[in-house]
Formats: structure tokens, sequence, C-alpha cells
């Protein structure tokens, strides 16, 4: 399940990345990544924060995930079956899995805070370096979403003004180059929600400057044409189903995801 690669890339090792994003791209090779949690040892140490050994209770960790802004659910990915692949209340999940040896990972904010549980030790996972912040751009136009019902994506505007010919000419022209090049340098993200529904949003990662670059080359245009487009910007994104080099999907964490301009 692909919503795994937002620990994997974030958090391991570059030299075992490849080997585990491959492992979770494949479901019948998932087991393998879950037998190795309970001495995993591919997380890269400059992203540990050991816990003291007087806070290594429930409460304790809880109260320290939450001074790093982890919301109230976490996603978790666990040895124990029960767990596995659930979204929980921090504080069960804890109550579960700390202190009982279960090999697990609770994500709390995707690809910047998570705890770990092994058979000997707990810590937490914190990527919050300058030159690698866990915030995510997306462009969108006022009105909603069919599916996410959320703002809709610059994307869909742009098909949907050159389908009702809302744009036409050399600005048609220009729009239609640039969706070409997207297609040819932006991956397809291969799912939008977690079960039937399709309620996944698209963010671009801060890193992703080229890109970000030609979409506002297409807001440009779709404005020209009326078509007014904001950027809003956030470090929750939400529940992570999709993650490529430029990209991520994610369900809100709650109905909608709060802007910060």
């Amino acid at each position: 399940m692909q919503i795994e690669h937002s620990l994997i890339g974030p958090f391991v090792k570059r030299s075992k990345r490849g080997r585990y994003r491959e492992i979770l791209s494949d479901p019948s090779r998932r087991h393998q990544f879950i037998h190795e949690l309970a001495h995993f040892q591919g997380f890269d140490p400059k992203y540990r924060l050991p816990i003291p050994s007087e806070k290594l209770f429930v409460e304790n960790i809880a109260v320290e995930l939450w001074k790093r802004r982890s919301p109230k659910s976490v996603y978790a990915i666990s040895e124990d079956p029960t767990i596995d692949q659930k979204v929980l209340p921090l504080v069960e999940a804890l109550r579960h899995v700390a202190g009982r040896g279960i090999g697990t990972v609770l994500s709390c904010i995707p690809g910047c805070l998570a705890f770990v549980e092994t058979e000997d030790e707990r810590f937490i996972l914190e990527r919050l370096d300058a030159g690698e912040k866990c915030e995510y751009i997306r462009f969108v136009v006022g009105r909603k979403d069919e599916n996410s019902q959320v703002e809709q994506g610059i994307f869909q505007a742009a098909i949907q003004a050159l389908e009702c010919q809302a744009i036409s000419g050399s600005d048609a022209d220009e729009l239609g180059e640039l969706r070409k090049w997207f297609n040819e340098n932006l991956e397809r993200p291969t799912s939008f929600g977690r079960d039937k529904l399709s309620l996944g949003i698209c963010w671009f990662k801060t890193g992703a400057t080229e890109h970000i670059s030609r979409i506002r080359q297409m807001a440009n245009l779709l404005e020209r044409n009326g078509i007014y487009v904001k950027k809003i910007r956030t470090g929750r994104p939400g529940y992570v189903i999709y993650e490529d080099e430029w990209q991520l999907v994610a369900e809100p964490f709650r109905k909608g995801t709060m802007p910060r301009r």
C-alpha cells in the first residue's frame, strides 16, 4: 500500500530507500518489511530522537508527540494485524504497542513525525531540517471538486476551461503545451483513495521548483481568461496515499484542509 512510501522516502537511509520502496509497491511483498520492523535498522540516525527513560510511558510519549504538532489520530504500520494499516487515536495506538516490543511505526505527520517501537527500543522520528521543510503547495480555483469536496485543483480547472472553450486561441495552445509538459514530466498518481472513495488531494513538494514555475505560467493563462487561481500551503496534508519525488496525494485529516497563506 503506497501510504507507507511517506515513511520510507523521508526517514530511511538513502542506500536502503530503493529496496523498501520496491517492497512496499508490491502488496504481495509488504510482509517482508513488516517482519523486519521488530529489529529495523534502516532509519537514518539524524532523524532519530531518543526518548528519556523517565518519559517512556504512554502519556509522556503522547505529550512529546503533541509538542511536535502530532494530530490526535495516527496511521499504524505494525506487526500486529489488529492495528496494521489502521487509523487510530494516538493514545490508543500508544497503549497498544508501547513497551510490548511489537515492531510498529505510528505515522503522525507523514514524512515529518513518527513514533517507532521495536523489540529493543522506542524513539521518535522527526524531520525538520531547514533544507527539507515538510510543507506542501497546491494551486486551486474557487469551486469545489466533485470527489474530494475541496477547492478544485488547477489541472482540473484547465481541462474544463479547454473543453468548454472558455480559453481559446494562442492561450489555449500555450495551455495545451504546458499540459503536455506535465504529462511527460510528472507521474500520474496510482491511487486517490484508501477505499472506493477518491478523497485524495494532490500537493506539490516545495522542492518541485520547475513544476511549480510551470504551474505559475498555467495560473497566469487562466487568470488572463477570468479564472482566478490561488496558492495554498500546508504542513499537514493528511493521510498520504501516494508519493513520488515531486508530489503526494493525501486524504485530509478532516473534511477539507485549512490553508496557510
